[in-house]
């Protein structure tokens, strides 16, 4: 029986390794002898009309299904205005003021907090909470908001954020512990975190409009949507790398599965949720624009409004403001989970033990009463604001004018012998034999169960007619997603290996990930004009930061002692990588090939800016229309090919992991 067994397993590692060429050889056989015209090219009559009824669907659903007279939409719309009450209470607070109506109709108005008052107080909670260098950053980065006139616009993004961030952090924690305590549960909720962070936002944007209305609660929604399944993919995998023998010792401890859980496992898996929480911030700032879109104005409004009106110095002034806002929350954020309880006793009175604070609502309580008769206390003035709009034009056209022969030929080029050879390449296999291909090598890396979802998920493609537009999306990115993991594993290995390149590496990244998706366009369209080569560039660039950090975190966060053995045993610097650290941070570079893949496509819809015309182009015509069962199609088409090819790299580096323990 086991000898049979091996020679399955022989047999099946051998057809995984010739997979690829297996492929390429049917591929080719299938174009030499040709098929049936229905097997190449879909008949139309054959497509299936989801997309339309998907859109009389939900439109009925919302507007017109009651249930004892109350419909969807008021039910979701009077959750909405809940949700709404403390965001209105922030922002009233920082940046709005409150109007209150008396029974004459006569209204009363009360300005927000002055905003010496406001920068004092985030820097004295960025001094006590993380330190001097970072209260000093946060000073630099509140100066930044009033010099630039951002002031206001920056108070409404940041009361919006910081609600966005906190459900996305409690929602994905407690579905990561669910994931981590039922495998059953993690294998339901990981397609659907694929689904969730994959499908283009602008596909669940109008049904999140006709549930929630025009507003910053249906913003806050769709952030969170998009921004929550890092947290909890991270929580359960932090959680299941905790060792046993710290699990162990919280059961001798006499605690019960749910104290274990959130006085023992969450606190040492600490470090890696860290990983998730920054993840959960930076996706949330990559919203800020797309919600705007939809109500939430703020920074993102900033953007979105200097793009509309190609004034791209302002939009490039706003993009800084957002980036600078979200490295500040991630030092906060980190700042705070690192954070280690003092149990000792605090000698002193209250007004001792917090004097600080004391003095800072005092002052508050000052500038509140003297700001109505010193107007420049109550509102920055106009006239002390800067612009550096000319600055960033001219220097995007210097650059363009100065390089264009070189920029030129490098475009001409990777498009002529890179990018048509490979779009030509997957619009000419007929869909029957690339289905087939595909399914075929899901089997050989992991089985019927993986070739089954691969032919499905293609199959539904093809039956609601959007196969030709789901071969442009995805030859770029695939080519996106090679270029950028030849960039990001190398630089993430580095950064792990070495303090100076992790000091040099992190700001970049996180510069990177933070700039909004509409900013990556304007110096990629005035550098070289609008194209699929722009959006290529686009989607390398921003899907880059994900693999560079993940692989970083997998590399630091080898245990020691692991390092000390393979020290002890001799090996040599190569060695200990290849053997020890790379083998053991797998998991962490698996979650960072599985972000990439997801941010690639993430950032294609927006490419539909620059002339792309796949699936993403489709999403955002449909939207543009009103129609959300096909935008909801069409960006189902674009998540499938990305859960497709995550589960691919996924079934790959298992087969490899399992063919290097082999050979060990």
């Amino acid at each position: 029986m086991s000898a049979s067994v091996d020679m399955r397993g022989g047999w099946h590692r051998t057809a995984a390794e010739l997979a690829p060429v297996l492929v390429l050889i049917g591929i080719v056989a299938a174009g030499v002898i040709g098929l049936p015209a229905w097997l190449e090219d879909y008949p139309d009559s054959m497509v299936w009309g989801i997309a339309a009824w998907g859109t009389d669907a939900i439109k009925y659903v919302v507007n017109d299904l009651a249930l004892g007279g109350v419909t969807l939409s008021e039910v979701s719309r009077m959750f909405a205005g809940l949700l709404e009450v403390p965001v209105d209470v922030a922002q009233g607070l920082l940046s709005e003021g409150f109007t209150f109506y008396g029974a004459d109709g006569e209204a009363t108005t009360l300005p927000p907090l002055p905003w010496p008052a406001v920068c004092a107080a985030f820097t004295l909670f960025a001094w006590r909470l993380a330190g001097v260098r970072v209260a000093l950053f946060t000073a630099l980065t509140l100066g930044y908001f009033l010099i630039f006139g951002l002031w206001g616009s920056a108070m409404l993004t940041l009361s919006s954020v910081v609600f966005a961030v906190l459900i996305s952090l409690v929602l994905g924690i407690l579905l990561g512990v669910l994931g981590y305590r039922s495998e059953r549960a993690n294998r339901i909720l990981t397609p659907v975190y694929d689904v969730m962070q994959t499908i283009p936002t602008f596909s669940y944007l109008v049904p999140v409009l006709l549930l929630f209305g025009f507003n910053p609660v249906a913003a806050i929604i769709a952030t969170v949507i998009y921004a929550m399944p890092p947290m909890a993919r991270v929580t359960t995998a932090a959680l299941q790398r905790v060792p046993a023998n710290i699990a162990d010792f919280g059961t001798m401890a006499g605690c019960t599965p749910r104290q274990k859980m959130w006085t023992v496992l969450l606190p040492a898996a600490r470090q890696h949720l860290l990983i998730g929480l920054n993840q959960v911030i930076l996706l949330t700032f990559a919203m800020v624009i797309i919600a705007s879109v939809i109500g939430a104005g703020g920074l993102g409004g900033e953007v979105y409004k200097g793009l509309k009106a190609l004034r791209i110095g302002e939009a490039v002034e706003a993009g800084i403001a957002i980036t600078l806002m979200a490295v500040l929350l991630d030092r906060l954020s980190k700042a705070a989970a690192l954070r280690r309880p003092n149990h000792a006793e605090v000698e002193g009175s209250l007004w001792e033990r917090h004097r600080a604070w004391w003095l800072c609502l005092g002052a508050t309580v000052v500038l509140v009463v003297v700001a109505p008769f010193v107007p420049a206390l109550g509102e920055y003035p106009q006239a002390w604001t800067i612009s550096t709009g000319e600055f960033w034009n001219d220097a995007i056209l210097w650059v363009s004018d100065t390089y264009y022969t070189q920029i030129k030929a490098v475009r001409d080029t990777t498009i002529l012998s890179v990018m048509r050879p490979t779009k030509d390449f997957l619009l000419g296999v007929p869909w029957a034999v690339a289905i087939a291909a595909v399914a075929f090598l899901g089997w050989a890396l992991s089985g019927w169960r993986l070739a089954a979802v691969c032919a499905g998920l293609l199959g539904f493609i093809v039956v609601t007619g959007y196969w030709d537009a789901a071969m442009t999306s995805l030859y770029l990115v695939v080519l996106a997603t090679i270029l950028t993991l030849i960039i990001a594993l190398p630089v993430g290995v580095l950064a792990g290996l070495s303090d100076w390149a992790d000091r040099a590496v992190t700001p970049v990244i996180d510069t990177l990930q933070t700039m909004p998706n509409f900013v990556y366009l304007i110096p990629v369209v005035m550098l070289f004009s609008v194209g699929e080569f722009s959006g290529l560039i686009a989607i390398v660039a921003y899907a880059l930061p994900p693999g560079i950090r993940y692989t970083k975190e997998g590399i630091r966060g080898v245990a020691k002692s692991n390092i000390d053995a393979a020290e002890m045993s001799g090996c040599s610097r190569w060695q200990k990588l290849r053997h020890v650290q790379l083998p053991l941070a797998l998991p962490d570079i698996l979650l960072g090939v599985n972000q990439t893949v997801m941010f690639a496509f993430g950032m294609l819809v927006i490419t539909a800016l620059v002339g792309t015309r796949g699936l993403e182009h489709d999403t955002l015509i449909a939207i543009s229309k009103v129609q959300p069962g096909e935008g909801i199609v069409a960006g189902l088409g674009i998540s499938f090919l990305s859960i497709i090819i995550d589960r691919l790299i996924r079934a790959t580096s298992a087969q490899l992991s399992r063919q290097t323990a082999g050979r060990t």
